[in-house]
């Protein structure tokens, strides 16, 4: 019995459950991201194994609430905080088995009580003529069941069934996931080839004598009629072709494609398809049946059937395929079935043994006791782009006779009927919504109830009288020394939250250097010309490249002309209706990443680019570094700021862009192949094809288009493959640009301006829709000059250092002047903080969302918080504590301002993030970050100290230490669960289920189990001591990074970049695993031959 109390309720058996868990989830993670999704929960998440470690867990939590007599009144905080766990895992494993989950998909105008089931089956029919029996067996397939998987990961289907007195059997033999299937012709099955033509291009089909297969979005048979199929018959030398709805088919024979035919040819190449009328096929001729298009390429043939596994990214929609034996007695045959999730049509129907036997894989329709109308379904998009901006279901539950109208849309959710109905997604055409549905309202429940118990043990655990967080707050109020605590907590907060970045995916188009070796038609309006063939001129002797400064110096306008045109409106490619100010300032930031060019304002550079194209194609712009390799580097002809000129990357005799082949090679390969000098030739490329661009007038989208639906705004000439020329946009900027060249000769603006505000009372009649408050426009052009970040990082900086130089002074002196030093510089820091907050309230105010929706935003977001906490924890006239805030901040928002990959752009967001969980769930998750660095970098200055000789000094300020960073972590924890779970919250509102094991969910949850284990090791025999906790401590912040970094660009999930493919891993992660491996084998080294010895004495 002791025995069996040691295995299963000890702290030990805690401690290592714990690891296994958290390891084996990390495991499925990359399962999930190689093999799907399937094959991780068929190895982990729903496998026996795990499930019994799970219930393990909650056992060993249970017995220890007994072992530590949680219900005593000074623990009933911990008390709260445990049982929330065992009833969460409850209300999961009710969810896990009993819940439905699917989707209802419904065009417009048509009803439907039928949900797709998430969940996949087996499914077999068999008829004798006189009795039918239909089977369904809930399993899914995955890579494990493919014939290539040997012991011990190979997993068979296998299921047994009883037809009268028949003993039948079926197993699997194979499965090829996302499968493309070729014919070798020779010998074997009369082969047919079906050619399908729509919107993903031409695709070949192949399908064999006797199978049924969905091919377009219709069914086929082939010399196997069913009803309701497209039924083709037939051999080598003839086919026939029965359809039950009615088509048309075209000869393809003698047309050509482009080319007008006349009528009466036209006509009698047409031919219509009766419904249910077998008729003679005609090859290479264009059907038209219902929802498919498909030629029917070459005459059938013999050949072998081959399946390739697809790739799970770019064959996503193909089908998968199951290769099944049935058994009927000594009888064997072989059934081909293909389908998986969505999929409801049983795909292989054979006589076998005297017997039909029709079978299939794929999900089973639930049907509702009530029905749902599609009335309509709307789609708003930001105006004059095809981004979503919100969608919506306009719908009737048709119940009982009785029908009542609802609104289905993003984060608002239709309960009915003990269904919970979500906007999941929508028809390419838009005329059909797609919902998901979900059924689980007890298992949602109970794990509700569970969160809010685990909320409210968490807040009073910070509290709560006798709790160990108030108890470490004691032992550190009696601790004496507190100063070098101070030093320790300095030791940079914000290290580890140097590391919150966020990624965008972006597009880059090469358009106008695809034919970069002819030249454009050129046309000039009045002085002022468009266009990029300037910079292509053939000449042999000409400068390619001048002074920023002299090109500076033939530039000149009126202050208050600028003030009045950056105040001008202007469209972006995603929607976004912004001051000119703010687009000519992304834009150069882009190009030549800075805000002025030798101070040239960005909206002069942003006139005078359209004014003087062939000016700015000498100009060195164009922002190249060191990674493009030395060869290019000098071909470019860099100058020593690392710019270029868009003449030196074009090759003027023959109009060759230099980078052409290079870009073309970089950008094929995958991420995880990409060196630093690829991803450099990209990002230079991006930046030349933006200044090219710019010049044709592509970015000059400051004019409305009248009456337009969808509230597009045009520049004078439109980007595509033909010159598109919008005369109302032209007309207005010829004038304006006339305007400009002469008030540039006279110096008068006055008809410029008027220009300007022709252009801007045109704006507001036409795009009063849309267009943004004047108060809005002038803040965020206020903004853009003011630039409060760049501005507060640069002061607190000075403030840091002003705080350091006290601090360390007052360690050794304890004078009223210094008191008083550091009073005043609080103060100074106080106003510094409340301009870093006006500039937040700028920003969220501007975009209309929290300002923390992106890398950038959190960075600045995350800076202020580290400011914030400096402030307020600031005691006893001890500078160090401001100082730290000070320097989180200069570390963050410098790193910001500096990196490649923040942009500080400001972009709309789509649908799903239009919720107010944005505003909760982001922050606590990003707050918890901080605090899990600042245990780190404790961790590493305890460990450091154990490096020296020990003293009563130094081992009070490991205590310190110590004690600070398990609060610290204890506070990261509380934050990383709350928000984790209140993102599952989210999640459910938006999508139907609360946890889906998305790697990002799944690895915040691995992080919470790793810091659990950290916290709980003083329970562990063996694991207690300082020093064990501060090794654990230094190696635990593994897991946030992995989470908030790792995750993002190695795996793939809904809250990722990548699709899976790897990246390769930063030169800073084994410089840091070496750091801390050194660190830890060293103070291990010292902690054995001095401090161990008193500990023990």
């Amino acid at each position: 019995m002791n025995i069996i109390k040691k295995l299963l309720f000890s702290t030990r058996a805690m401690a290592v459950m714990l690891l296994i868990y958290a390891v084996a989830m990390a495991v499925a993670t990359f399962i999930e991201n190689d093999y799907g999704t399937p094959a991780a929960k068929q190895l982990v998440y729903y496998s026996v194994w795990f499930s019994v470690l799970q219930v393990l867990l909650i056992i060993n939590f249970i017995a220890n609430i007994f072992r530590y007599r949680l219900w005593h009144r000074g623990k009933w905080s911990v008390l709260l905080f445990h049982v929330a766990f065992v009833v969460m895992f409850i209300g999961a494993a009710y969810t896990h088995l009993f819940s439905v989950e699917g989707m209802m998909n419904i065009r417009e105008g048509e009803t439907s009580n039928h949900i797709i089931s998430n969940k996949t089956y087996v499914k077999l029919d068999i008829f004798d003529g006189d009795q039918h029996l239909a089977y369904e067996t809930p399993y899914t397939m995955t890579f494990l069941n493919s014939k290539k998987v040997g012991f011990p990961l190979h997993r068979n289907f296998s299921q047994r069934y009883l037809f009268k007195d028949r003993d039948i059997s079926v197993r699997s033999l194979d499965y090829i996931p996302h499968a493309k299937d070729t014919v070798i012709a020779g010998k074997g099955k009369l082969s047919l080839e079906i050619v399908t033509v729509g919107q993903g291009g031409r695709k070949t089909n192949y399908i064999q004598e006797g199978e049924i297969k969905e091919i377009g979005g219709a069914i086929f048979t082939f010399n196997n009629p069913i009803e309701g199929t497209i039924q083709i018959s037939g051999n080598e030398n003839a086919l026939t072709i029965n359809s039950p709805l009615e088509g048309q088919s075209m000869s393809m024979q003698g047309q050509q494609m482009g080319a007008v035919t006349d009528s009466a040819t036209f006509a009698q190449s047409l031919q219509k398809i009766e419904v249910n009328t077998p008729q003679n096929a005609r090859l290479r001729a264009m059907y038209q049946i219902g929802p498919v298009n498909f030629v029917l390429a070459k005459p059938a043939y013999r050949g072998t059937l081959e399946f390739i596994a697809g790739d799970k990214n770019k064959d996503q929609e193909n089908s998968n395929v199951v290769v099944l034996e049935y058994k009927d007695g000594n009888v064997k045959d072989t059934l081909i079935l293909r389908g998986g999730e969505g999929y409801t049509n049983l795909s292989a129907r054979k006589q076998i043994n005297g017997l039909m036997i029709s079978a299939g894989y794929g999900s089973k329709i639930i049907n509702t006791p009530f029905a749902i109308k599609l009335k309509d379904f709307q789609m708003e998009t930001y105006p004059g782009s095809q981004n979503p901006s919100s969608f919506a279901s306009e719908i009737a539950v048709i119940d009982n006779g009785k029908e009542k109208d609802y609104r289905i849309y993003m984060n608002n959710v239709l309960d009915y009927g003990g269904y919970r109905f979500f906007q999941s997604g929508y028809d390419p055409d838009q005329l059909g919504t797609r919902l998901s549905v979900n059924q689980d309202r007890p298992g949602t429940i109970i794990t509700y109830i569970g969160y809010f118990m685990l909320y409210l043990g968490m807040f009073l655990t910070l509290f709560w009288k006798g709790s160990r967080f108030t108890n470490l707050a004691k032992m550190l109020k009696n601790l004496s020394h507190k100063k070098y605590l101070f030093l320790g907590f300095l030791s940079v907060l914000s290290l580890q939250n140097l590391k919150a970045q966020d990624a965008e995916s972006h597009i880059r188009t090469l358009d106008s250097i695809a034919n970069s070796a002819e030249a454009e038609q050129h046309h000039e309006h009045d002085g002022h010309n468009h266009g990029s063939d300037e910079f292509a001129m053939k000449a042999d002797n000409i400068t390619t490249i001048e002074k920023g400064e002299d090109i500076v110096k033939q530039i000149h306008f009126s202050p208050e002309h600028l003030d009045k045109f950056e105040h001008l409106l202007i469209q972006d490619d995603r929607g976004r209706i912004k001051p000119v100010s703010t687009h000519a300032l992304e834009l150069l930031r882009k190009v030549y990443k800075s805000d002025k060019f030798y101070g040239l304002p960005a909206t002069a550079w942003f006139i005078s680019v359209q004014q003087n194209p062939s000016l700015w194609a000498k100009a060195p712009i164009i922002k190249v570094g060191k990674d493009i390799g030395p060869e290019l580097y000098k071909k470019l002809k860099v100058d020593e700021t690392n710019h270029t000129s868009l003449m030196n990357m074009v090759n003027l005799g023959t109009g060759e862009f230099y980078l052409a082949k290079a870009y073309g090679e970089s950008f094929r390969k995958k991420p995880s192949e990409k060196t630093k000098q690829d991803n450099e030739i990209i990002n230079v490329t991006e930046r030349f094809t933006i200044l090219d661009n710019l010049a044709k007038g592509y970015y000059l989208k400051m004019i409305p288009v009248q009456n337009d639906i969808n509230e597009t705004w045009t520049s004078w000439i439109k980007q595509g493959e033909t010159m598109d020329i919008d005369t109302t946009a032209l007309a207005f900027f010829n004038k304006y640009f006339n305007a400009v060249n002469q008030a540039q000769k006279n110096n008068d603006w006055a008809q410029a301006n008027s220009v300007v505000d022709e252009i801007g009372a045109y704006q507001q009649k036409w795009g009063k829709n849309i267009v943004p408050p004047q108060t809005k426009v002038n803040i965020e052009v206020f903004y853009n000059h003011f630039e409060p970040f760049f501005h507060v990082m640069k002061v607190y900086g000075v403030l840091g250092i002003i705080f350091l130089i006290l601090g360390f002074m007052n360690l050794f002196s304890n004078k009223k002047i210094l008191r008083k030093l550091i009073f005043y510089t609080l103060i100074a820091t106080w106003a510094v903080f409340m301009v870093h907050a006006f500039g937040l309230g700028l920003r969220w105010y501007i975009s209309g969302h929290a300002p923390w929706t992106n890398g950038y935003e959190a960075i600045v977001f995350i800076s202020w918080i580290g400011v914030l906490a400096g402030l307020i924890l600031y005691r006893n006239s001890n500078a160090f504590l401001p100082a730290a805030g000070c320097f989180v901040a200069v570390i963050m928002m410098g790193f910001a301002h500096g990196s490649a990959l923040l942009d500080p752009q400001i972009t709309p967001l789509v649908p799903v993030l239009k919720s107010y969980w944005l505003i909760i769930h982001v922050a606590i998750i990003a707050a918890s970050y901080g605090f899990f660095g600042l245990g780190m970098v404790l961790a590493i200055f305890s460990l450091v100290l154990y490096c020296l000789k020990p003293s009563k000094i130094i081992t009070k300020n490991i205590k310190e230490l110590t004690i600070v960073n398990e609060m610290s972590l204890t506070i990261g924890i509380f934050l990383l669960t709350v928000g984790t779970f209140l993102g599952g919250m989210w999640a459910n509102e938006s999508w139907g289920r609360y946890w889906s094991w998305d790697p990002k969910e799944t690895w915040a949850f691995i992080s919470i189990i790793v810091y659990a284990f950290v916290l709980h090791m003083r329970l562990v025999p063996g694991l207690r001591g300082n020093f064990a906790f501060n090794i654990a401590s230094l190696w635990a912040v593994a897991s946030p990074i992995m989470t908030y970094f790792g995750v993002n660009y190695y795996l793939s999930g809904l809250h990722t970049y990548a699709a899976g493919d790897k990246i390769p891993i930063p030169t800073w992660v084994p410089i840091s695993v070496a750091i801390a491996l050194v660190l830890s084998l060293v103070s291990y080294y010292f902690y054995r031959k001095n401090h161990k010895k008193l500990v023990s004495q």
